[in-house]
């Protein structure tokens, strides 16, 4: 016989939460201040934590959370995003496309 097939891991209904209010707190995050912060059970993960850990679910991000954080690509310099997360509306391309956020809010403000 072969290897046990194993089952599929699920994507954790807490972290999706977390990623939605990650998306969120960009909105009104500087960087001049420390990367706000989600509560997962009794840790504390920066946005771009949170990022880590949901990109590599392919699930469709809810509606909601697609319109809160497409609307950040509106801005020219964004236009690469907002293509790249256009063509795939999935946690992992959403979390990507965040962290890629956060990173040139960060640059910028060098």
């Amino acid at each position: 016989m072969g290897e046990p097939i194993l089952p599929m891991t699920q994507f954790p209904p807490n972290w999706a939460e977390a990623f939605s209010q990650a998306v969120l707190a960009y909105n009104d995050w500087v960087p001049s201040a420390p990367e706000r912060e989600m509560r997962i059970n009794h840790a504390f993960y920066t946005m771009s934590a949170v990022c880590d850990l949901v990109d590599r679910y392919t699930d469709q991000l809810p509606a909601n959370v697609f319109g809160f954080l497409s609307s950040y690509f509106h801005d020219m310099p964004h236009g690469d995003l907002k293509e790249k997360f256009e063509s795939a509306r999935t946690y992992a391309t959403g979390a990507r496309c965040l962290r890629e956020l956060i990173e040139r809010r960060k640059a910028a403000k060098r």
